[in-house]
């Protein structure tokens, strides 16, 4: 009786079990869902944030480049100043305005011109940078060598750095135009983590600590007004370049461990690559700010030249 009972029932608790079956694997179908349109909508918005963001970043590199004219005769420091708001202008165009805007307005331009795309992206990042260490260079010269440094003009140094930034940073990038699959992504693994970001990262870290010490063992009365402001300035700039740095250097580690297989994983990606961009982005969007707040010598040159447009 108690068998014949049972045999009864076994169909019943099959078609329990295969309900709670299916209703776990529509509620968990429904969580992904949810999680993916979240991923989704959080890269969108981010992207315009980048975007916004580099709106404003061009607007302060313009800012920067006319407020350098004010900052005294025109010499190497100078120079490096407004190229590196023309390389910063390049950058965020590329990085903000047609990455981050085609992200966000639903026109990704990497689907059609994807290897000509990071050509200019990695290039324009890469020179920008090194005018920014080559900036922090100027001034350690003139700390380091005084007397050379004021002895006459050396343009032909800065002119030299500028065309070895351009010539390694487009030359390094032009065979990602003839590799594909794997050797492409260890190319853009190594290139970018190393050539891009640790060379740039040691060489900023190793200024930054000779400023720092310089501050330190130097008094105030040792140091003109513009000297000190401009190592002041140059020390914030180049600090916050390494906390950008670094935190694209952990994106970029986390962006190769997502598995793309999966719709999840391709959302995961590209909410990882808008983020990637935010850190560069500020990087070139915000010296202007940087130098205006740290270098009270900016400060003036830059209301000199607000005061120059209403005379």
């Amino acid at each position: 009786m108690n068998n014949k009972v049972l045999d009864q029932d076994v169909p019943q608790l099959t078609k329990i079990y295969q309900n709670l079956v299916e209703n776990s694997m529509t509620n968990l179908t429904f969580t992904n869902l949810k999680y993916k349109e979240l991923i989704d909508e959080t890269s969108k918005y981010t992207a315009l944030f980048g975007f916004l963001l580099s709106c404003f970043g061009i607007i302060f590199n313009i800012l920067s480049f006319q407020t350098a004219k004010f900052l005294g005769k025109y010499n190497t420091a100078v120079y490096f100043i407004r190229t590196l708001a023309i390389w910063d202008t390049s950058s965020i165009f590329i990085d903000g305005i047609v990455d981050l805007g085609g992200r966000f307005f639903g026109i990704p331009v990497t689907d059609y011109s994807c290897k000509n795309f990071y050509l200019h992206q990695w290039a324009t990042g890469y020179v920008a940078n090194f005018h920014l260490v080559s900036l922090v260079f100027d001034r350690f010269l003139a700390i380091k060598k005084p007397i050379w440094y004021r002895s006459g003009n050396h343009m032909w140094y800065a002119y030299l750095l500028s065309i070895i930034s351009f010539s390694i940073g487009y030359g390094s990038c032009i065979p990602t135009l003839f590799v594909f699959g794997v050797l492409f992504l260890l190319f853009a693994f190594f290139g970018f983590l190393h050539l891009y970001n640790s060379a740039h990262f040691q060489l900023i870290l190793f200024f930054n600590g000779y400023f720092i010490k310089y501050l330190k063992t130097h008094s105030k009365k040792s140091q003109t007004s513009n000297e000190r402001t401009m190592v002041i300035m140059l020390a914030t700039v180049s600090f916050t370049f390494l906390i950008f740095t670094l935190t694209c250097g952990i994106l970029c580690l986390i962006l190769f461990q997502i598995d793309t297989s999966t719709e999840m994983g391709r959302s995961e990606e590209n909410l990882v690559l808008v983020l990637l961009q935010i850190p560069s982005v500020m990087n070139s969007s915000l010296n202007f700010v940087f130098f205006y707040l740290s270098g009270k010598g900016y400060r003036v040159a830059f209301h000199n030249l607000v005061k120059s447009y209403f005379k």
